[in-house]
């Protein structure tokens, strides 16, 4: 039986993990259907990716990512920074720095950056290799074991086989099952422009981010490295009175109307670099290995869950389970097919609370938002609102514990449960008692954007 770990997709996840496990030691061959990213980071806009169309949105890599790069990967991180990514603080509103939250950072960056200075990395590593238009056509399963892969011009001997394919994965269907799956009910349409130079970057209102809200839609600005940001507008698949958001002019003509967007997209400020692209068919999902599964075969990242991109949970949740494998396999190398099984398990029950939060809170998004299309909007609470991440972001504007706590968990650092505190309670109705209470939105009504869209396919 070879020892050879294969590892199946080379994003951020399959990137990740093998990167990880080639550092401890083991000898790993990463398979990729597309092609290679360019040697210069200058070109990435330019990496045709048809088998990870999600890498043309916007991205967030969240205070556990960095985490874990500055932890386990310090020269990726490094590259990074380099080469045009930023750090940004988040322990406060307006990003200045305080005592006991230096977790609170945030990396800001597209996702074609962070996987370009991954496989540079990888390519470093002498037990590594990366094997660019291969896509595994089945695995080889002997004795109830993963015994190898095959693709176009033979079989790859393996003793392991990690699957980080995404939702795409051609073995997803065979060997696991599938444990959660509700539509996220949003479409997202979404632009990248460049910051002039010479232009001083407008301030953001939270990290690296700026996010609107309407009544029937939502969206934000997100900053990127190199100067890029993008913004992106989210709708209900069904409402077709802005679907026209996917035409560049409609689109341009819309986010127009955001005074947020104005220091970012007036003349002068910045160049478009793409075209709008669109983003449907979205699913939270969560799937566990089937019994029938062979001994040797996991999964992580996206081909394990998936969830709503607005919360930018994908990468951390990915790199995150990269490093439990990794850690996993170095702790018992000598068990490593058993071992398999047993991470994929953990790795499924830790993501499983981010899965269910997501989950909540798009039903939750979706039922408000068809209200608004159909109408009738749904009145606001009275009362002090419950305890949950978006109470405590909003009143943590007025108390920076609330802000901080609301942070760490929205950035993987805390789970979900550390929210529901006496303490954050007693915050929470004291910030309500002096009066605070969410603004409303400053911006565009639905109406408005139907009517700019409405006059624009005239």
């Amino acid at each position: 039986m070879s020892n050879r770990i294969v590892v199946m997709g080379g994003g951020i996840s399959g990137l990740s993990a093998a990167l990880l496990l080639a550092r401890r030691g083991f000898e790993v061959t990463v398979l990729e259907r597309d092609q290679a990213p360019p040697g210069e980071l200058a070109a990435i806009g330019d990496w045709h990716r048809p088998g990870a169309p999600q890498t043309r949105q916007l991205h967030t890599f969240l205070g556990l990512f960095r985490q874990h790069l500055r932890t386990h990967l310090p020269d990726v991180l490094e590259d990074l920074l380099a080469h045009g990514a930023e750090e940004v603080g988040i322990a406060t509103p307006s990003g200045e720095a305080a005592a006991g939250a230096e977790d609170l950072v945030v990396l800001a960056s597209r996702r074609p950056t962070v996987e370009w200075a991954l496989e540079r990395a990888l390519r470093r590593e002498p037990g590594a290799e990366i094997r660019y238009g291969t896509s595994v056509r089945r695995a080889e399963v002997q004795d109830g074991r993963i015994s190898g892969v095959l693709v176009r011009g033979g079989v790859i001997d393996a003793g392991v086989l990690i699957d980080a394919a995404g939702r795409r994965s051609p073995l997803r269907d065979e060997f696991t099952v599938l444990e959660g799956d509700e539509e996220c009910g949003v479409v997202y349409n979404t632009r990248f422009y460049r910051l002039l130079d010479g232009v001083p970057r407008p301030p953001l209102k939270r990290g690296v981010t700026t996010m609107v809200a309407g009544d029937g839609f939502g969206g934000g600005l997100f900053y990127h490295d190199n100067r890029t940001f993008a913004i992106g507008i989210g709708r209900l698949p069904d409402d077709n009175d802005l679907k026209a958001l996917r035409e560049a002019d409609a689109f341009d003509q819309v986010t127009a109307l955001f005074p947020e967007f104005e220091p970012w997209l007036r003349d002068g400020a910045s160049e478009v670099l793409t075209e709008v692209v669109p983003m449907a068919g979205l699913r939270n999902s969560l799937r566990g290995l089937a019994p029938e599964a062979p001994l040797g075969y996991g999964v992580l990242g996206d081909a394990l869950c998936t969830t709503d991109p607005a919360f930018g949970r994908g990468a951390s949740v990915a790199m995150h389970q990269a490093v439990m494998f990794a850690e996993a396999f170095a702790g018992d190398p000598g068990s490593l097919p058993g071992l398999v099984r047993e991470v994929t398990a953990r790795a499924k029950e830790w993501v499983r609370p981010w899965y269910d939060d997501s989950v909540q809170a798009d039903f939750v998004r979706t039922r408000l938002w068809q209200a608004s299309v159909d109408g009738h909007p749904l009145p606001q609470g009275a009362g002090v609102p419950p305890v949950s991440l978006f109470s405590l972001m909003e009143a943590g504007e007025h108390d920076p514990h609330l802000w901080q706590a609301a942070q760490r968990v929205a950035g993987l650092l805390a789970p979900l449960d550390s929210l529901d505190t006496p303490e954050n309670r007693r915050r929470l109705q004291e910030v309500w008692a002096s009066g605070h209470r969410p603004q409303p939105p400053s911006g565009p009504s639905r109406a408005d954007l139907v009517e700019v869209l409405a006059a624009s396919s005239r």
